[in-house]
């Protein structure tokens, strides 16, 4: 049945007089090619948005009309359009209690009072919901901003956003050309504690910099800015603005400028930081330069840029889509679908005005939850590693905020609200099929199991060729992938001194034998003795000579194929005794290595049903596999740098071990056969996936949450 048009209660509300506050302003705005209007109210900074049908009322309130006479001159207006006498009413509702029209009604001062009182609870109540993000109100900075205007007009105009292009292309192709040097050692440069004091430093003057950004740019398009403070984000205390003020501009791209100007700064600041960093001398200045950079960069691709959280992004997307309040209206978007179809409440209507809008709403509301729950156990995580009973603290009170406070508030509804008194056992029923759905799917349904490691073709010890003797390689008589045979020649090396050194020793030796023979035939025994003692010193040192000149000289053991491991054009260089110089290879005498984490090792060694591996030129080629054997202690040092993050690996290397890859965590190394595998080089990389049994997902977010409690907290 539709709603009648007139209410039982018109009668109490019908000869009040309502107009609006003098602080109170209305402006037009398009969104979606809808118009709406906001009200802005000056004393409290908030915004509200109404239709037109609204406005048409709201604009009529001057005190003088009674809200009767409002309604029926409305009526005129808007036809077949009007509002119900209890649409009115409920507005009227809305109004007073945002505290924007007042009436000639004498208010009543324990209310207002009242209201105050609340309005204060709930600014503390914040503090404590909120732990992470606490702002201190400080001071009104509206008036030096009027005293430096003039600084917007020239910070916000087209010609210095062409040169802000300009700047910024710069300094990305200076970070392209440099960044092997940027990123080099970068954990242990950050982590570092005196890098960690300039960062301290550095952090609230970037940031203070990038309100004032906000601030010049509301300034800029007329708004004003009356309050400035600083938040404690994560305990750093950071300057803020408030900048609601650009809520008021009609035009979206002047908002956008407004919410994107604080990202927009901190790119100039990493800009100028590049230049710094590229043209000063190592020292504190260059380090300072490299910090701003990072905490520029950091902040800005995490929070500030990120549009699933309610930073500087979230603000610029959502007058991009033109949908205002994004993230509380696609809660209520989730909230409506939840009433709607699983309550089946028909009465409920949805927040979005569109079906795109909906859906917009609704990926928003998915997307932004994923992502705070991350950010926000990230945080949790990193604080309770520090502090570990404020991190506990923070933790409860967060997952308390995020999944405790929903549920609290939806079991209160579900079992108080009377629109839902009559749907009692559709809701239990609802209730229980999703509580069983989700228990199936965690703990019940087996989802296939396996883990993808990278690994390397291996060669045993005994196929490796190797200098017998320290020297300059002359010659290379083999090509890799040629087939050689057993005694065959493979390199020709060269050692002046060797040859040198051989020569005085075979000279010495024949010295030697003379005076032995002469003082064998003087009879000097005692002298005879010591000349052959001399003597057999001087072969042993020949013979060593001797075979060293033999190792110059590299030969095949046995019949295979050669690989050549020596870099690109080797000739002429100094390969020192040991130094690798290919493998001999043959079908079945190598194999692969795989390097493999803590996390999967139980499941690896305990259940493994079956390996596949992709060679790295051929990943769309599947090749079965089986375990040969496992090396029997875990290690850091990596078989191949080509299993490190850097050489496009899973493992991040220790930069403080130059000599050899050395790995942050404990790694286990297994070796794989495949059967019928032709030559491959040695080092190239293969992708390995073990397969395990089946298994629900419950169980493995149970063992992943142990285990980084157990790593971060050891707890």
């Amino acid at each position: 049945m539709a709603e009648s048009l007139f209410s039982a209660s018109w009668h109490r509300v019908a000869d009040l007089k309502p107009r609006l506050r003098s602080h109170v302003e209305i402006n037009r705005h398009v969104y979606r090619g809808d118009v709406w209007y906001v009200v802005q109210d000056d004393a409290t900074g908030r915004y509200h948005r109404f239709t037109p049908e609204a406005y048409c009322l709201i604009g009529l309130m001057d005190g003088r009309r009674t809200l009767d006479d409002l309604w029926h001159r409305a009526g005129e207006q808007l036809g077949d359009d009007m509002p119900s006498q209890d649409e009115v009413i409920r507005l009227l509702s809305q109004l007073y209690r945002v505290d924007v029209i007042q009436s000639d009604v004498i208010p009543d001062i324990g209310e207002l009072s009242e209201r105050r009182r609340k309005d204060k609870q709930n600014r503390l109540l914040a503090i404590f919901k909120s732990p992470l993000a606490v702002k201190i109100p400080l001071l009104d900075p509206e008036p030096f901003l009027n005293r430096t205007a003039g600084l917007s007009r020239w910070l916000f105009n087209p010609l210095t956003g062409l040169l802000w292009l300009f700047c910024i292309g710069w300094a990305l192709s200076q970070a392209a050309y440099h960044w092997p040097e940027l990123t080099e050692n970068l954990a242990d440069r950050v982590l570092a504690a005196e890098n960690l004091v300039l960062i301290w430093l550095a952090y609230p003057v970037v940031k203070l910099v990038h309100e004032f950004g906000h601030a010049y740019a509301v300034k800029r398009w007329g708004g004003e800015v009356h309050e400035m403070g600083i938040m404690f984000l994560i305990f750093m205390p950071i300057p803020y603005v408030d900048a609601s003020a650009s809520a008021s501009f009609r035009s979206k791209h002047h908002r956008m400028l407004v919410a994107a100007a604080g990202i927009l700064v901190e790119a100039s600041i990493a800009a100028l930081a590049m230049w710094v960093w590229v043209n000063a001398e190592p020292g504190v200045v260059r380090s300072l330069a490299f910090n701003t950079l990072l905490i520029a960069g950091v902040s800005t691709v995490l929070f500030n840029g990120n549009p699933l959280l309610r930073f500087d992004a979230y603000y610029v997307l959502g007058d991009f889509l033109e949908i205002p309040n994004l993230g509380a209206r696609s809660t209520r978007q989730v909230t409506y679908l939840c009433k709607r179809y699983l309550l089946g409440l028909a009465d409920e209507t949805s927040p979005a005005y569109s079906r795109k809008e909906a859906w917009w709403l609704f990926c928003y509301a998915l997307c932004s939850f994923v992502y705070r729950v991350f950010i926000t156990l990230t945080i949790v995580l990193f604080v309770a590693s520090e502090l570990f009973f404020i991190g506990i603290l923070l933790a409860i009170l967060s997952l308390y905020n995020m999944f405790g406070k929903p549920i609290v508030g939806m079991i209160k509804y579900l079992t108080m609200d009377r629109s839902v008194l009559n749907k009692r056992g559709r809701i239990l029923a609802v209730t229980a099929g999703l509580a069983t759905l989700v228990v199936m799917l965690l703990f019940v349904v087996p989802v296939p199991k396996m883990t993808v490691v990278h690994g390397v073709f291996w060669a045993p010890e005994e196929a490796r060729v190797q200098t017998g003797s320290t020297g300059f390689l002359q010659q290379i008589n083999v090509t890799s992938g040629q087939s050689v045979e057993s005694g065959e020649v493979l390199f020709v090396s060269e050692n002046q001194q060797l040859e040198s050194d051989t020569q005085k020793s075979a000279g010495r030796l024949k010295e030697l034998m003379v005076l032995y023979s002469t003082a064998i035939a003087d009879e000097r025994r005692n002298e005879a003795a010591i000349m052959l003692e001399e003597i057999a010193q001087a072969r042993a040192q020949l013979a060593r000579y001797v075979d060293e000149r033999k190792g110059l000289t590299v030969l095949s053991g046995e019949s295979g194929m050669f690989q050549l491991a020596l870099p690109v054009d080797p000739l002429g260089r100094l390969m020192p005794r040991g130094t690798l110089l290919g493998y001999m290879l043959q079908p079945g005498t190598y194999s692969i290595r795989v390097a493999v984490g803590q996390d999967d090792v139980e499941a690896i060694r305990n259940d493994m049903q079956a390996v596949t591996v992709r060679l790295a030129e051929r990943v769309d080629r599947e090749i079965p596999a089986h375990l040969v054997d496992e090396v029997p202690s875990a290690q850091k040092i990596l078989p191949s740098p080509a299993l490190s993050v850097s050489g496009g690996g899973q493992f991040a290397l220790d930069p403080g071990n130059q000599d050899q890859p050395e790995a942050f965590e404990t790694v286990f190394l297994f070796d794989l056969a495949v059967n019928d595998l032709p030559i491959q080089k040695i080092g190239e990389r293969v992708y390995v996936r073990f397969q395990h049994t089946p298994e629900p997902v419950g169980y493995r977010l149970y063992r992943n949450a142990r285990r980084v409690l157990l790593r971060k907290l050891e707890f």
